[in-house]
């Protein structure tokens, strides 16, 4: 099919066509999204504002006067700053949440263990001494666990393995540091977990290597389904997408001609461009789009869809996936020449499902979406989380002003009034106002005029900064220190020292509580994850996909372990988890101090198992503890015992054992050397 077919269909679509109207009504659900969104989007913008935008938008009317403003008579200051204590929370809080790429793990979740002789089985009682037919089938279902669970243990190894593989080769780290900072800033920051293809041999004759990983997208382009207040009851979800009017032709193979549509009338109802990116299309002219997961169904069921095409798409289920774009009138991976084909049993052309088919099937995992929120602080009766700073706007408005106010005072303050008598000479006047020379000006004054020189001449002074401006800043960068949690201790000092060791110790617990809920969260999520990159590495990717990550024997054990795997089992079977703190900035002095008390506790017991040949556990400790100090263990390392002699064959003497009768001379043998001061 040709683009020109596509476009004479496209033209001939008359307004009561079902795509048309499966369009129409998307394009009003997105805009009831966005109103539901309204409330969030205004506080991300304002908190995206104290973080980086201009220096002095607090002051603009268009905000200090506004609808959200808290200005409506004062007139502003003259030195106008912004305190950036914004950046200074996500910058401390923010790299000590995410440091590193968490360790995945991948568990069997097996059914419990019962024991066999709750069945008999530990005394049969079949005719000569055999096992019953019951005690048979019993065993038969035994062996036949135990080979499931071998089963799911080499899948789990299978795929943890190709997890942390792969959050390292499509770079995790920075992708999770982004959606971190968003997070903490304007309340939510979101995975999307798909599929990528990335040449890696450089070779055009070779397909690029498919690779399924999860990748920072701004929430401003998330919109979810505002029917539902909780956001585990919501039936349908969509991200808005700008890309090049060529690529998205091509991916979808539609005309050209269609899409430039999208720009053609003055009664828009949607935004063309991402909110806040303000794209001028200086190198492609960029088309808008959105991409909508639905578990309602193409939404010719909806209350407000034409009454003409109800139930038209009910063959397809309650699982669609579609993109649509305003100004064109039928959904871009549903073109109109589709419905041309002819139908089958289910009265729809058989392209039809395969087309509105989710690309990945994450509605098999529940609550199963194509993206992962982080969201530090949720608000009940509310799908849209809190940002971490909205709850202190008001005192970091009432800083922006006082200190504002205070330079403007310092520089008002620092002025130097002079005053002159006005039957003065006028020359004086010119020679206070000269340059000065070397540091010094001298003033000539031909008379006085029968008067000291100091009723001439009168030098004024302005009033200095009271005291209590400075106690009044205190207090609202205490009470701002206690909404966000950025306290002085988060900066590594005290204005006081701490009196006992108890007290050093509980504020230190106490400072910790915010991260450490914060860090949680994370983790968390990034469990959750795992869980859905797993599941969309097994739809997508075929075992010579997995070659390069897991060799030829892996991409064998991937196609019988995990392929033939039911892809609800795959979600249900096993546990993804990354490891507690493993994100989480460690904090290196007090892993050393744990790391020399274990030494000062195990090395005298572990020495003791290391005489006897038992090297693993204290091989163990020596290696922890290198790492808490940064240093090669290998030197430290014991040396495994020798290997047993070989039995003697039958009719030979046994050589002589110099392990156990001494050796020669009867002398004891010699265990592994231990460090000294790991004996004390």
């Amino acid at each position: 099919m040709t683009y020109n077919r596509g476009q004479q269909v496209a033209e001939k679509l008359p307004s009561t066509n079902p795509l048309k109207q499966v369009v129409n009504t998307w394009i009003k659900k997105i805009i009831a999204a966005e109103k539901y969104k309204k409330p969030f989007d205004d506080d991300a913008r304002e908190a995206s504002n104290f973080y980086d935008g201009p220096n002095n938008f607090m002051w603009k009317d268009a905000y200090s006067r506004g609808e959200r403003g808290y200005n409506r008579s004062i007139a502003p200051p003259s030195f106008q700053m912004q305190l950036n204590k914004v950046f200074e929370l996500v910058d401390i809080f923010g790299s000590v949440i995410y440091h590193r790429n968490p360790v995945r793990t991948v568990t069997v979740q097996n059914p419990p263990d019962i024991p066999l002789a709750g069945f008999g089985l530990d005394q049969p009682l079949g005719p000569n001494g055999q096992p019953s037919p019951d005690q048979l089938m019993i065993l038969e279902h035994v062996k036949v666990e135990e080979e499931n669970r071998r089963s799911k243990k080499v899948a789990a190894d299978l795929m943890q393995h190709y997890l942390d593989w792969n959050a390292n080769e499509l770079d995790l780290k920075r992708q999770a540091r982004s959606v971190v900072r968003e997070a903490m800033i304007k309340g939510a920051g979101v995975f999307w977990t798909e599929l990528v293809n990335l040449d890696t041999s450089g070779d055009a004759s070779k397909p690029p290597m498919k690779m399924v990983g999860s990748f920072y997208d701004s929430v401003d382009n998330l919109l979810i389904d505002p029917d539902y207040d909780n956001p585990d009851d919501m039936l349908w979800c969509a991200r808005k997408c700008c890309r090049p009017i060529e690529e998205v032709a091509s991916t979808y193979g539609v005309p050209v001609e269609d899409l430039k549509k999208h720009y053609d009338g003055d009664a828009k109802k949607l935004r063309k461009e991402p909110r806040g990116k303000r794209k001028k299309e200086t190198t492609n002219e960029l088309v808008t789009f959105y991409k909508i997961w639905s578990k309602t169904g193409m939404g010719d069921r909806f209350k407000d869809s034409p009454k003409d095409n109800k139930g038209v798409f009910d063959t397809v289920g309650q699982y669609c996936y579609l993109v649509i774009c305003e100004g064109v009138d039928y959904p871009l991976n549903l073109p109109p020449e589709i419905m041309q084909e002819e139908i089958d049993e289910t009265g729809l052309p058989p392209s039809v499902l395969p087309r509105v088919s989710w690309p990945i099937p994450f509605y098999c995992d529940p609550r199963g979406w194509p993206f992962t929120m982080l969201a530090f602080h949720r608000k009940p009766g509310y799908s849209w989380p809190i940002s971490h700073i909205k709850p202190a706007i008001g005192e970091l408005r009432l800083l922006n002003w006082c200190f504002s106010f205070l330079a403007t005072r310092i520089a008002t303050s620092c002025e130097t009034i002079i005053a002159i008598q006005k039957a003065a000479d006028e020359t004086i006047k010119d020679q206070i106002l000269a340059p000065s020379e070397g540091g010094f000006k001298c003033v000539q004054i031909s008379e006085l005029l029968g008067r000291s020189i100091q009723d001439v001449v009168s030098v004024f002074q302005m009033p200095q900064v009271t005291k209590d401006l400075w106690d009044i800043i205190s207090a609202i960068l205490d009470e701002f220190a206690k909404r966000t949690g950025l306290t002085e201790l988060a900066f590594g000092y005290t204005r006081s020292s701490f009196r006992s060791a108890a007290e050093a110790q509980i504020k230190n617990e106490n400072i910790s509580i915010r991260p450490d809920n914060m860090a949680n969260e994370l983790e968390d999520t990034m469990s959750q994850l795992a869980r859905r990159e797993a599941l969309a590495a097994r739809w997508l990717l075929e075992p010579q996909d997995l070659v390069p990550v897991l060799g030829h024997m892996g991409a064998v054990g991937w196609a019988e372990h995990i392929m033939k795997k039911d892809i609800v089992g795959l979600t249900r079977e096993l546990q993804y988890r990354v490891e507690a703190g493993s994100a989480r900035k460690p904090n290196k002095a007090s892993r050393v101090e744990q790391m020399q008390m274990s030494v000062q506790t195990l090395g005298p017991i572990l020495s003791q198992l290391a005489g006897s040949g038992v090297v693993a556990p204290f091989n163990a400790l020596i290696s922890d503890w290198a790492a808490s100090l940064d240093i090669d263990a290998t030197p430290y390392l014991l040396p495994p015992p020798p290997p047993p002699a070989p039995p003697a064959p039958p009719g030979l003497p046994s050589p002589p054992d110099d392990g156990a009768a001494g050796g020669p001379g009867g002398q004891p043998p010699v265990p592994p050397q231990v460090p000294p001061e790991l004996t004390q």
